[in-house]
């Protein structure tokens, strides 16, 4: 009996500590500034009539392609935003791409069933959390609460390990290319990373606009990368570790 009573006790500690950790997450959690991605147009009205209900949820605006996102960033923060994984499937990866590479960026959230090939290409490209449908039936606004919170959903244990041992591969080749820079390649690179312009990185390098479009394409090169939104990505991965 004393026995089957301190089991009891221990159970209940350990619930409520948890019970108290979560707690504290969502009272941490203030307006979460979101927006919406891909969907199509009845399915946006019905994740926006959803998602307004929530008090701490801030539904900036939807838009079909990335480019909406990227023009509701240029007013305020975004913390979250909500991705259809139906969208084409490079449309989809260049999506999690383009929002990786802008200052702060937001979480992306990829919302759908994704088979494992692709779901690992979305989490190195900076997706943070693929939400499969049969998860998010019950409460979504609770598990867009955690994603903020530092959370992610991903596929299971061994999908993580091998994400992270893939990650941590994929960032060592980023660093190497990036320390193959020179002292201004780097500079242009970094500044890239910042979101400056051309004009302002001459003027900080006290160099012409035609020198440094001349560095960002062999900055392109020596990273193996096609654009700046690519440079951005590969800087901070490099620097990541």
């Amino acid at each position: 009996m004393r026995r089957d009573l301190m089991t009891a006790l221990n159970r209940f500690s350990i619930v409520f500590r948890r019970f108290k950790v979560n707690l504290g997450l969502l009272q941490n959690v203030s307006a979460i500034r979101m927006a919406v991605v891909g969907f199509n147009y009845i399915t946006s009205l019905g994740l926006a009539q959803l998602l307004v209900e929530a008090p701490d949820l801030d539904v900036a605006g939807s838009s079909t392609e990335v480019g909406g996102a990227l023009a509701l960033l240029e007013s305020d923060p975004l913390d979250i935003v909500l991705v259809d994984s139906g969208m084409d499937r490079g449309e989809l990866i260049n999506t999690c791409t383009t929002l990786a590479g802008v200052p702060n960026p937001p979480r992306v959230v990829v919302m759908g069933d994704v088979e494992f090939k692709l779901a690992e290409i979305l989490f190195l490209e900076g997706a943070s959390a693929i939400l499969h449908l049969g998860r998010i039936a019950e409460d979504l606004p609770t598990l867009l609460r955690v994603i903020h919170g530092g959370g992610a959903s991903m596929l299971n244990a061994e999908a993580l390990e091998a994400l992270k041992d893939r990650d941590y591969l994929c960032n060592m080749i980023h660093k190497e290319r990036f320390e193959g820079l020179n002292a201004r390649e780097r500079s242009v690179a970094e500044g890239i990373a910042e979101g400056l312009t051309n004009l302002q990185l001459a003027a900080a390098m006290h160099v012409s606009e035609a020198t440094v479009k001349l560095l960002v394409s062999t900055v392109m090169n020596k990273l193996g990368v096609e654009n700046r939104v690519r440079i951005a990505v590969s800087v901070t991965k490099a620097k990541f570790l």
